[in-house]
C-alpha cells in the first residue's frame, strides 16, 4: 500500500494538484497495479489431466441440467482434498518457497460444503457413503471437513451464516451447492451483482476457492447458466465446468470457460454398480453429443470441438510448429493424458483438415502446418 506522501508525490509528477487527492482517489491509488506490484501468484488447488484448475481467491462455477452429475463430480473433488489420486483429477502440490519444484502435499485441504438444496438425509448419505469411502480408510473429517445442510432456513439466514462461516473456519475449498439459494430472486440484476461481489470478496480475503453450483437453463439447446445470477457469475468466475449425463449412463465434465489454463479433454466417470461410487472411465466409444437443437447425435469418432480446441491451444497462434514440439505442448498444456491419446487426436485433426504434416527435405525434420479451418 502507498502512503499519503507517496501518492501525493505521484500525483504531483503527473501534473495533478495534491488538493485533488480525495478519499476516492486515495483509495483508487492504493489499489493501483504496476509491473512491480507485489502480487502473489495464483495457486491452484487441483489438477485435471495435469492442468492446474480451481484457484485460490477466485470463484468457479459448476453447472448442468437437473440430475446431470454435478454433486457426483463435486464428491470426487472433495474426496481429493485428502491428497488422494482419482486418475486425471488430483490435488495440486503446494509450491515450496525453498525448492521451486512442486512437492507432495502432506496435509489435507480444509473443506466447507454448504448444501442448500438436498435433504439432511441426502447430505448425510453422500458424505458417509460416497465422499468418505472415496477418501479411504485414513480419512479424518473432524477438523478438515465441514458439511452443513441449510435447506430449511430462509435465504437471508443462509446468506448470513455463509458469510460468517468462511472467516470462522477459513477453508481452502468451499462448495456452495447451490448459489441461487442465497438470494430471493435469481432474475434480480441488482441482487445478483451484490451476491457475486460478496462471494468474490470472501474468496479473495480468505484465500479460498468458492465453487458455485448452479443449474443450466432447462432447454436442451441452451446451456447458459440460469437466471441473472447465472449471467453475472459467467462474467465474473475464473472457470466454468459443465456436467452432463450421457445416454449410456456415463457422466462427463467439460471445462467450458477459463481465464488461464485450458483443459482440452473431458472427464468421464460412471457409477460402480457394486460400490455405488463414481469411477473415472475412458471416453465412451460413442459419446452421442447433441446438435444445435439439443438432439442426440451418434458420433463414434473424436468430436471436432475437442480436437479443434486442443490444437488451437497447442499451436499458440502459429501457422507452423515442429511435430515433436507440438506433441510436447499438447501433453503438457492441453490435458492430453498420454502419447496414445495424442496420436488419436492428431489423426482426427488431419482427417478434419485442421492440420497436416510436412517434411523438411534438408533436415528431415517433420513440421505441422495449420489448415485454414483451425483458427
Amino acid at each position: 500500500m502507498m502512503t499519503n506522501n507517496l501518492i501525493k508525490e505521484e500525483l504531483s509528477l503527473a501534473g495533478t494538484a495534491a488538493s485533488a487527492l480525495t478519499p476516492s482517489v486515495m483509495k483508487l491509488f492504493e489499489n493501483r497495479i504496476t509491473e512491480d506490484s507485489d502480487v502473489p501468484e495464483l495457486h491452484f488447488l487441483f489438477q485435471m489431466f495435469k492442468v492446474p484448475c480451481f484457484p485460490r481467491g477466485e470463484l468457479v462455477a459448476v453447472a448442468g441440467k437437473a440430475k446431470s452429475g454435478k454433486t457426483l463430480f463435486l464428491s470426487l473433488l472433495m474426496a481429493n482434498t485428502l491428497n488422494n489420486d482419482h486418475g486425471p483429477l488430483t490435488m495440486n502440490p503446494e509450491p515450496s518457497t525453498v525448492n521451486p519444484e512442486p512437492l507432495t502435499m502432506n496435509h489435507p485441504l480444509k473443506v466447507l460444503w454448504y448444501d442448500t438444496e438436498q435433504s439432511r438425509q441426502s447430505t448425510h448419505d453422500i458424505l458417509k457413503n460416497r465422499i468418505v469411502p472415496l477418501m479411504g480408510k485414513e480419512a479424518s473429517l473432524d477438523t478438515n471437513f465441514y458439511a452443513f445442510n441449510v435447506r430449511t432456513f430462509s435465504w437471508e439466514e443462509r446468506l448470513e451464516m455463509f458469510k460468517e462461516a468462511i472467516p470462522y473456519l477459513k477453508p481452502d475449498l468451499v462448495v456452495l451447492d447451490g448459489v441461487r439459494d442465497l438470494l430471493s430472486d435469481i432474475n434480480d440484476g441488482r441482487e445478483a451483482q451484490v451476491i457475486t461481489d460478496t462471494l468474490m470478496a470472501l474468496a479473495q480475503e480468505y484465500n479460498c476457492c468458492i465453487v458455485c453450483v448452479l443449474h443450466q437453463n432447462k432447454s436442451d439447446s441452451d446451456s447458459n447458466l440460469r437466471g441473472w445470477i447465472g449471467t453475472e457469475l459467467t462474467n465474473k468466475v475464473f472457470e466454468v465446468y459443465s456436467c452432463e449425463k450421457l445416454r449410456d449412463s456415463t457422466f462427463s465434465v467439460t471445462q467450458a470457460r477459463t481465464r488461464k489454463y485450458e483443459i482440452g479433454r473431458k472427464l468421464y466417470y460412471r457409477m460402480n454398480p457394486d460400490t455405488q461410487l463414481p469411477v473415472i472411465v475412458d471416453q465412451p466409444t460413442c459419446e452421442q453429443p447433441r446438435d444445435a437443437q439439443g438432439r442426440w447425435v451418434c458420433n463414434p469418432t473424436v468430436s471436432e470441438v475437442d480436437v479443434r480446441k486442443i490444437f488451437t491451444i497447442a499451436m499458440e497462434g502459429r501457422t507452423q510448429r515442429p511435430y515433436s514440439e507440438l506433441m510436447a505442448v499438447a501433453l503438457k498444456k492441453c490435458g492430453v493424458i498420454d502419447a496414445k491419446a495424442y496420436y488419436q487426436y492428431f489423426k482426427a485433426a488431419e482427417e478434419m483438415g485442421l492440420l497436416h504434416k510436412v517434411q523438411n527435405p534438408t533436415t528431415n525434420v517433420t513440421w505441422v502446418e495449420a489448415g485454414e479451418r483451425i483458427f
